[in-house]
């Protein structure tokens, strides 16, 4: 069954239609996000036999670092970045083994500001300078607060 309508009628049902899109869709638009996306900073670390290579050194505060570990040494490296023990209930730090000609993905949530020391080798006191360095947790950055 088709309904007839006049020339004022259909003028005015596609401008309800507009208008009523008109506010259906900002509405829509206008929710409050339920999650913010995460800030990954790339942290490049590159062991050799005689040294260990971190850049950048910094981060901010409340980001995710992700800590691409590559060996170009010709043994397998020891690496690790601040503590990897357990301490009231949260771990600031982390150490791997990487094979020689290897990489690896390491993701640390970096949620205090301060200095996290980093060595290559088996103990701290061992390592050579040129195998250890101090990694900086800076301020928040912008992108980092998530809103609630």
């Amino acid at each position: 069954m088709l309904l007839r309508m006049g020339k004022g009628m259909g003028l005015r049902a596609i401008a309800t239609g507009v208008m009523l899109g008109a506010i259906v869709v900002p509405s829509a638009l206008a929710r409050p996000q339920t999650t913010a996306p995460n800030v990954f900073v790339n942290i490049h670390v590159t062991l050799t036999d005689s040294k260990v290579i971190l850049f950048p050194k910094t981060a901010p505060r409340g980001s995710d670092a992700r800590f691409i570990v590559t060996n170009k040494g010709t043994k397998p490296h020891t690496f690790t970045l601040g503590s990897s023990k357990l301490g009231a209930g949260l771990q600031s730090g982390f150490t791997r083994v990487v094979k020689p000609k290897q990489h690896q993905i390491l993701l640390l949530y970096l949620n205090a500001r301060g200095a996290l020391p980093y060595y290559g080798g088996a103990t701290a006191k061992k390592a050579l300078p040129s195998m250890k360095g101090i990694f900086l947790v800076g301020p928040q950055c912008a992108e980092c607060v998530q809103e609630n």
